[in-house]
Order: structure tokens, then sequence, then C-alpha cells
């Protein structure tokens, strides 16, 4: 196989090098200013008092169809 076959990929191969490097640099830089440590604790600062964790606040609202089926609903 001649090396002139490949000069088209040698843009893609660049870019994907590239974003390796970028994403190598990315975990590095959270790593050093510790976002990456206590996951759990991290995962909890998003709930409220308003929106407690382990209770359901959010659902999809139900279609005609199934509300007409259940006993009891009009």
């Amino acid at each position: 196989m001649d090396v002139l076959e490949f000069s088209p990929l040698l843009p893609i191969i660049l870019l994907g090098i590239a974003f390796f490097i970028v994403v190598v640099m990315m975990l590095y830089w959270s790593a050093k200013r510790g976002h990456l440590r206590d996951f759990d604790a991290q995962a909890k600062t998003i709930f409220t008092d308003e929106e407690p964790e382990g209770e359901i606040s959010d659902q999809f609202p139900e279609s005609r169809k199934s509300l007409r089926s259940r006993p009891g609903r009009k």
C-alpha cells in the first residue's frame, strides 16, 4: 500500500489526536480542581426542600385514553 492512499485520512487522524489531547487536559484540570472527588455529595447538590431526594415529583402527562380507562375517573 502506498502512503499517498492514506493522505485523505491525515486531517481525521490529526483531529482525533487533538481531541484526545484536549480530553486528557480537561480530565487533568477537573481532577486538579477537585471536581472528581466525592461523586455522591455532588450528585445530591441538585436536590432541595422543594424536590427532596428519593421522592418522585416529575411525571409524564398521562394520555387521555389511559385516563378514560381508569375506574373512578371521568
